[in-house]
């Protein structure tokens, strides 16, 4: 096939240059050093995410490419709030009844704007799954004045073990969390409060403590939309406790939730949240690398390959370890980032179209790098023609498979299958569809502006392993390191898959950057209109 013989425009031999940066050896060397305890878990904001990027940026720089921040600099600094909130939650029923929750083990909590001081009072409404979508017939609100309550509600999506319903066990957008929150405030609701389970969280409470208990970062508020007064989750054991107080069934409610046919249920429970934090602003910095195209009239045009480098800092000590080191989650993805910024800087003739390299900041506090990126973009919106993203690299050794998300909607469908079969890899499905993966990083937002973008997963289908070795690999990473001191450098990880990832990811970019037309969107596609589902 021709993906056998040239890729998109350049030889065998050209291409090759290219790929010959890509080894273990470097990729070892990039990700032990952004792991490293002298990082401190690179939380924004903090002396090691300085080191991060000043590595990132010397890296890129190393590599030939030019700073891209007004041609003078490779950082783009990224303007956040620490909100440190100290909320209180509690909640009574009409018979007197009263419940308190202890913060961290029954429910996390803050403030929806970033504010110093936030009250909320309003009864507790279940809504069920918080989802209006008329294009798929369900809508849990019925137009229901819900302005002033505080709504309870489930997370992931009616599908959830029903293949008629939704995109069956496929998470949709719907079915993220920030999603309902995001509803909830435009329908005027006062606070709003997730149930956690592990089933349809995919992840276990330790992951709330550690991911959304404690200090928050978040952006500067856009003029004009409004937050919820109180937000946070609730454990599955204290919802079953508020449940019960309100004299309702929580099994009975759960499955009520499951019908189209569903209406919010007042509960009577009378809530009364507070946060008293305080709030600090600082930046912190996106780091940009540019690579000019060379074709006189598609140079203009770029390509942007993403990795968040922040990471979760230094935290609440598990096993007498306070460094949450994200070797996998992300510093594995930023040193593909370096790589491949190296592969493409060794091409002897440059793409047609100009690549930027951009590692970004605070993905973990809710892509908010990206996001900044995308208000204020170093190459207009209009002439970046895809964005490929990397989050989480193979650490376990080769796979006869490749999974890239979030390109079934796109022309990159085919150029992901090119681009795989080039490796000798097989193009396979989500490995987890149920956990939403690719509404869970900066791709997301790219695709949300109307971008065409690729997240280039890893397979699961390990050469020489049992077949259902690798699913055991991933969901005991979620299980025991996903967010966790414990997801830290290992010497004896297995970068051979990482190289074939970085590959894959190497082929689409050249291929999107030669390619005479940039991608396109399928029909229908959710994303195909600029704004998101």
């Amino acid at each position: 096939m021709i993906a056998l013989l040239f890729v998109a425009g350049c030889g065998t031999d050209e291409a090759a240059r290219g790929l010959e940066a890509i080894t273990a050896e470097t990729l070892d060397a990039h990700l032990r050093f952004l792991a490293s305890d002298q990082l401190e878990g690179r939380g924004p904001g903090t002396r090691g995410s300085e080191l991060a990027a000043r590595y990132i940026s010397a890296q890129f720089e190393l590599a030939g490419l030019e700073p891209a921040v007004g041609d003078s600099s490779f950082f783009q600094p990224v303007e956040l709030i620490r909100a440190l909130p100290r909320p209180r939650l509690s909640l009574r029923a009409p018979g007197g009844a009263s419940l308190e929750p202890a913060y961290g083990t029954e429910y996390v909590g803050w403030s929806g704007t970033p504010v110093e001081s936030a009250d909320v009072v309003g009864e507790l409404v279940f809504v069920g799954y918080g989802i209006s979508a008329p294009e798929r017939g369900w809508d849990d609100y019925k137009d229901q004045d819900v302005s002033g309550r505080v709504l309870l509600f489930l997370v992931n999506d009616p599908g959830q073990g029903a293949p008629g319903r939704f995109s069956g066990d496929t998470l949709t957008y719907y079915g993220r969390w920030t999603y309902k929150l995001e509803e909830a405030a435009r329908r005027g609701a006062a606070g709003a409060l997730l149930i956690h389970t592990r089933e349809s969280a995919g992840y276990g409470w330790n992951v709330i403590q550690s991911s959304a208990a404690g200090e928050r970062i978040v952006l500067e508020p856009v003029p004009g939309i409004q937050g919820l007064g109180f937000e946070g989750w609730v454990s599955r054991e204290m919802a079953e406790q508020v449940i019960s107080m309100a004299g309702l069934d929580f099994a009975t409610l759960m499955e009520s939730a499951r019908s189209e046919n569903f209406r919010p249920i007042p509960t009577g429970v009378t809530v009364t949240a507070s946060d008293r934090g305080r709030i600090e602003r600082f930046a912190d910095a996106n780091v940009a690398g540019l690579l000019r195209g060379s074709d006189p009239q598609l140079g203009d045009e770029v390509v942007v390959f993403t990795a968040h480098y922040d990471g979760h800092g230094v935290g609440t000590p598990v096993d007498s370890d306070s460094i949450y080191n994200g070797a996998y989650d992300n510093a594995s993805g930023t040193a593909l980032l370096i790589s491949l910024a190296e592969a493409f800087a060794r091409l002897p003739r440059r793409p047609s179209r100009s690549i930027l390299f951009l590692a970004v900041t605070a993905e973990e506090s809710g892509l908010l790098g990206s996001r900044y990126y995308t208000q204020h973009p170093l190459i207009p919106l209009a002439r970046t023609v895809a964005n490929i993203n990397m989050d989480g690299a193979n650490l376990w050794g080769r796979t006869e498979d490749a999974v890239v998300l979030g390109v079934q909607g796109s022309s990159l469908e085919a150029t992901a299958e090119e681009a795989a079969e080039a490796e000798g890899l097989s193009l396979t499905g989500d490995r987890a569809p149920e956990q939403g993966y690719v509404y869970r990083s900066d791709h997301l937002v790219f695709m949300n502006a109307g971008v065409p973008a690729a997240y280039v997963d890893h397979g699961l289908a390990y050469i020489g392993r049992l077949p259902e070795w690798g699913l055991r690999m991933h969901r005991e990473y979620n299980e025991r390191h996903y967010h966790q001191p414990s997801d830290e450098y290992r010497p004896d990880f297995d970068l051979g898959g990482a190289v074939q990832q970085c590959r894959v990811a190497f082929r689409m970019g050249l291929s999107v950057a030669n390619a005479a037309s940039r991608p396109t969107w399928k029909a229908g596609s959710e994303f195909s209109g600029g704004d998101g589902p």
